[in-house]
Formats: structure tokens, sequence, C-alpha cells
């Protein structure tokens, strides 16, 4: 009887020993973890190229409306460049993530929702910031002032037919 209870008792103590050890990731663990890695700088990545975009689409409609791009940095510092009448700013507007959106768009789009009474300008300031939030406070997003996908995808169908 001393015996079972003693082989019973060591028994409890190695398992309750073997699970307070601490052990080193196992191979499985080390390329889960690496993967998710590579996943989270691929998202990043994803993200500079949507951003880059957005910078060609935003250059290419200022050549396009016939204005010229001067390839010399301008008094405004680096990531713009002279036009014809003004300096185009190169910068991604940090507030828009939606592929293809343009700056007009939005406002366009926040004007026909009726949160927007400034100028169809194509720039970015506190009026369409504090429109964005609104909209998406509105329409139950998450009120970030960013215009990703989603938030595009509702406000896209507010822009007026032309």
């Amino acid at each position: 009887m001393i015996a079972r209870f003693l082989m019973i008792a060591f028994v409890s103590f190695a398992i309750s020993g073997c699970a307070t050890t601490p052990q080193a990731p196992s191979p499985v663990n080390q390329l889960q973890n690496h993967v998710a890695d590579l996943q989270q700088r691929m998202e990043q990545q994803e993200k500079e190229v949507v951003d880059l975009k957005y910078e060609v689409k935003e250059i290419a409609g200022k050549i396009e409306s016939g204005k010229t791009v001067d390839m010399e940095e301008s008094d405004e510092g680096s990531g713009s460049f002279k036009t014809g009448s003004s300096a185009v700013n190169t910068q991604a507007s940090p507030i828009i993530k939606a592929t293809g959106v343009t700056a007009v768009d939005l406002q366009k789009a926040l004007k026909g929702a009726g949160l927007y009474d400034g100028k169809i300008d194509g720039k970015i300031g506190s009026k369409t910031r504090a429109a964005v939030i609104e909209f998406q406070k509105q329409h139950n997003l998450k009120s970030d002032g960013v215009v990703g996908q989603k938030t595009w995808g509702a406000m896209k169908s507010y822009i007026p037919v032309e």
C-alpha cells in the first residue's frame, strides 16, 4: 500500500514538474513566428505600394491637365516638384489609403454626402479631415479619419454623376 502511494506521488511530482519546466520553442513554433513576421512585413510593403500608386496617379493627373512637372525639388522640400502653375505634393495623403482614390474624388463624395462645404481643390485640409471623421461616425465605421477600402466603399456612391 505504501509502495503504491509512493509510486502515485512520484508520478504526480514528475508530471507537475514537466508542466512547469520552460521549454525552448519547437521548430514548428519558430517557423510560425517567422511566417507571421514575414506577413507583417508584406502588409507594410503593400501599404507602401498603395501610397506610391496614389502618388503616380496624382502626378499623372496634373500632367494630363496640362501642367508640366519639373523634376527638380521645389522650395517646399523633399517630395514636392514644380509644375506650370504650382507645386505638386507627391507625398500620398496620409488620410487616403484606398487604391485609386484622389483627394478630388474624396471631396466630391463628402460634398455629395452633405458633410463638406469647402472648395473642391484636391487639397486635404482640416475641413476635409473633419468631414471624413463625421462620415465614418454616421456610417458606423472606425472613425480614424483614414479613407481605406471600407470607408471608400461606403463613400463613393455619394459622388455626383456629372
